[in-house]
């Protein structure tokens, strides 16, 4: 095990708010956003630089212009760049659907057992049954989808003035079913 890597799982292991997975995924977000520059624009607004490539960031909001962060509620590496940038702490600003209080609150309530379907009183209707399958009839097409520009059949192509190649002598106007020569 590498030096970074104990480092990594000592930091991981340390007492947070967040779920594990989700402090796992936000560390990775903070190692990647060294790489980019906020720039402030005014209020909560930044705009997040790398090379020609370039984001605008709403802290107030929780938007970014790659929508990572709106997507998964957790600050993608442009928004802990902006997070930095102001000297706050990115747990912050991720969801609250990702702390643990709310998990522990999800489960919280006891789910009261059922007895077995054996212990179940009859409704006195009939039981539900699956549905009918139906098939069309035939065999399945196997026709392929043509282009745009493709001819849709061979009377087409003879409407367009293409004919019949002989493979035999390469003539046009005959088969090589037919081919004299």
């Amino acid at each position: 095990m590498t030096r970074f890597q104990a480092n990594r799982d000592m930091i991981l292991k340390v007492e947070s708010e967040l779920c594990p997975k989700i402090r796992k995924r936000l560390y990775m977000e903070k190692m990647a956003y060294k790489r980019w520059l906020a720039c402030w624009a005014g209020h909560t607004k930044f705009e997040v630089k790398n090379g020609l490539e370039s984001f605008t960031v709403d802290l107030a909001k929780s938007k970014c212009s790659c929508r990572k962060w709106d997507i998964t509620s957790i600050p993608c590496a442009h928004a802990i760049s902006c997070i930095f940038f102001n000297r706050e702490d990115a747990e912050k600003y991720v969801h609250p659907c990702y702390k643990r209080t709310t998990y522990i609150a999800c489960y919280e309530p006891i789910i009261d057992p059922i007895n077995g379907q054996n212990m179940w009183t009859p409704s006195g209707l009939p039981p539900v049954q699956p549905s009918i399958k139906r098939r069309p009839l035939g065999r399945p097409k196997k026709k392929r989808a043509q282009e745009l520009d493709e001819p849709r059949n061979h009377r087409k192509n003879r409407e367009l003035g293409i004919s019949k190649q002989c493979k035999a002598c390469g003539k046009f106007g005959h088969s090589r079913r037919s081919c004299k020569g």
